[in-house]
């Protein structure tokens, strides 16, 4: 596809390797094979281990949780008391996030109810979390336990070892950069910092720097192969502190 700015564009094309040829860089895909002379991976929780072999062990999927109710009727609103649209979310280390999302249709507005700690994306796990994320979401608004939930669905966030993002230049690789690790505020803080690290990209040296936190690389997990494991051991644990 072509943006307006003429740029192409080619989606459902996984990049498999990334290798050096002549002064640019070959990007190995499943359906073709593409030749850049700058990169940038933003793949965050869903990047490879090996894609660049930099990334490995450097980066921690999380999964996230998110339901959404039908359309809320002014009465329900009043009844719960819950009216306003900013933005919130609790202090538990397996944090709950929700927002009464905007009327865009004139149906009335929806709210979104999202919730940390799953550990697989198979079927039974996944109802699981479906439901306690259903539970938690009566408990916060019992006004509401009539109200239907019919959307739900569930996606990676990503941490890093600092628990910091990153972006900035891929040690060893020239013209590589990379900009991920977004701990679920990836819609706000990737935004953001995609006006940035473009600027870096494209060598625009007035623009304004990042945070210092943000450029520092970030290290590998210690025991890389077992950090799934760990997590499922401290999911445990912070959910009993949560409690």
């Amino acid at each position: 596809m072509k943006a307006n700015a003429g740029i192409s564009g080619f989606g459902e094309s996984a990049v498999r390797r990334i290798r050096s040829e002549g002064g640019k860089w070959r990007l190995e895909c499943t359906t073709g094979s593409i030749v850049a002379r700058k990169v940038l991976i933003a793949t965050n929780g869903y990047s490879s281990e090996d894609v660049p072999d930099w990334l490995a062990g450097r980066l921690l999927p999380v999964l996230t949780q998110i339901i959404v109710t039908r359309p809320l009727t002014r009465q329900e609103l009043d009844e719960q008391g819950w009216t306003s649209f900013q933005m919130c979310y609790d202090t538990r280390h397996l944090l709950h996030y929700f927002r009464l999302m905007p009327d865009i249709n004139g149906e009335g507005p929806r709210m979104l109810f999202g919730m940390r700690g799953g550990l697989s994306a198979k079927t039974a796990p996944q109802m699981r979390m479906h439901m306690a994320l259903r539970r938690d979401f009566e408990r916060f608004f019992p006004a509401w336990r009539h109200v239907e939930t019919p959307h739900y669905w569930s996606g990676l966030a990503c941490l890093s070892s600092s628990l910091s993002p990153y972006a900035g230049p891929v040690p060893g690789m020239d013209n590589v950069y990379a900009a991920l690790a977004w701990h679920g505020n990836g819609v706000a803080l990737g935004s953001h910092t995609g006006r940035r690290i473009a600027a870096m990209v494209a060598g625009d040296q007035g623009a304004p720097s990042l945070p210092a936190p943000m450029r520092q690389i970030p290290r590998r997990f210690p025991f890389p192969p077992f950090r799934r494991i760990g997590l499922a051991g401290a999911y445990r644990w912070l959910a009993l502190v949560d409690r």
